[in-house]
């Protein structure tokens, strides 16, 4: 059961959804919710450090005014944090990193139960208002379960577990239910392969696995051909799901990068937060 949600706030657009959904599952379930923002130093640094002049040179505002600068933004972020949270009851707290942002996401999420961040994130210094890779790298290496949240929040009335069967999936379908996110919750098990009998006894395992830990779901095997990221959003639409769940990564890094990811195709465009455990 959820006892701490880790909610990474950037200022952007994005994270609003973040922390409205943070605050909405941290209100069901009286759990805390934590704010964190990230003062990216590094980043500052580097975007500031002329080539021509030198590591001392600076071509338009020194580093301190700059860095004072981020500071304060984090600082006013955080503060509607702790306004958002009175507003809605729920107990907060509000932490202050300054480093590499998805470093120091990964640090703080462990202390924490859940870490939601935005689909798109906007951490790092100097990125033009263009997404950053923080979500990603967090993925990759994050010791508690990530949902990536879209900017807009549905109000879907079910929830998708896609499940192939694999280690990641396993971690993230035992997380899942670990939540408590389930409770009187629709649950969909959707399992898609080339091969009828591997799509149906992989739906089979994890709604087995719910079951005995009192979910109710239904198998879903869909045997197809055609893209599992694909496969995966048709099947969270058909459900009206209001959340998606899945592995992270299940295939070696190599193949992932060669072949093409279900995680970066799904976490992409999916309308809907994605719970995700590497």
């Amino acid at each position: 059961m959820l006892k701490s949600v880790l909610i990474g706030l950037d200022g952007s657009d994005d994270s609003r959804s973040v922390m409205e959904l943070g605050l909405r599952w941290a209100k069901r379930f009286d759990a805390l919710a934590v704010g964190l923002g990230v003062v990216d130093e590094p980043g500052l640094f580097a975007s500031g450090a002329s080539l021509f002049g030198g590591p001392h040179y600076w071509r338009t505002t020194p580093p301190t005014t700059l860095a004072y600068g981020e500071r304060r933004k984090v600082s006013e972020i955080l503060e509607d944090f702790v306004r958002c949270c009175g507003e809605a009851g729920v107990e907060s707290r509000t932490l202050e990193d300054v480093g590499s942002p998805f470093v120091q996401i990964l640090m703080e999420s462990q202390r924490y139960d859940l870490v939601l961040l935005g689909q798109q994130t906007h951490f790092d210094y100097g990125s033009q208002g263009e997404p950053d890779e923080t979500l990603s790298k967090v993925l990759q290496d994050s010791p508690r379960p990530v949902v990536a949240v879209p900017r807009t929040l549905g109000a879907g009335e079910s929830i998708v577990v896609a499940y192939d069967g694999s280690l990641q999936a396993a971690r993230a379908l035992y997380a899942f239910e670990a939540s408590g996110l389930a409770a009187s919750q629709k649950v969909h098990v959707v399992a898609v392969s080339q091969d009828p009998k591997d799509a149906a006894r992989h739906a089979d395992l994890a709604v087995d696995f719910l079951c005995l830990h009192g979910v109710e779901a239904t198998s879903h095997p869909v045997a197809t051909h055609l893209p599992i990221a694909e496969v995966i959003l048709d099947q969270v639409r058909g459900f009206d799901a209001e959340l998606l769940v899945m592995g992270a990564y299940g295939q070696p890094v190599v193949r992932e990068f060669f072949l093409g990811s279900v995680t970066r195709t799904v976490l992409k465009a999916s309308l809907v937060p994605v719970f995700c455990y590497h």
